[in-house]
């Protein structure tokens, strides 16, 4: 029974270890969520398609582009730390009525919401 346990642990193990990177990455206990949300000013209601690209604090690359959906928010988990979020892309028939970009803080037991604000006919 224990060489059976021991066995099985071991191939558990060595399954993980090739998993690819991205996916042991994802379900990392340091990842957290970052949101952004879309809305209208005064009425808050929610802004659909808005793009926002997210890149660290030190820019660099494009880490991900957020595409809001029916509720006007996206969230993706990543690393613990400082994220920009900026819009990339405006729905037709809106106009972005507050700051282009956000600076965010990913950290355990936190969801960081980088919000922004529209105009839309």
């Amino acid at each position: 029974m224990r060489n059976t346990l021991l066995v099985t642990s071991v191939l558990g193990a060595a399954l993980v270890a090739m998993l690819p990177e991205g996916t042991a990455r994802a379900q990392a206990p340091s990842d957290g969520p970052l949101k952004v949300r879309a809305s209208t000013g005064t009425d808050q209601l929610p802004v659909t398609g808005v793009g926002v690209g997210i890149t660290t604090c030190a820019a660099g690359p494009v880490l991900a582009t957020l595409t809001t959906g029916g509720d006007g928010t996206a969230t993706q988990a990543f690393p613990n730390g400082c994220y920009q979020a900026q819009v990339t892309s405006v729905p037709s028939g809106c106009e972005l009525a507050s700051i282009a970009y956000v600076q965010v803080d990913v950290a355990p037991g936190a969801i960081p919401v980088a919000s922004f604000q529209f105009r839309c006919a």
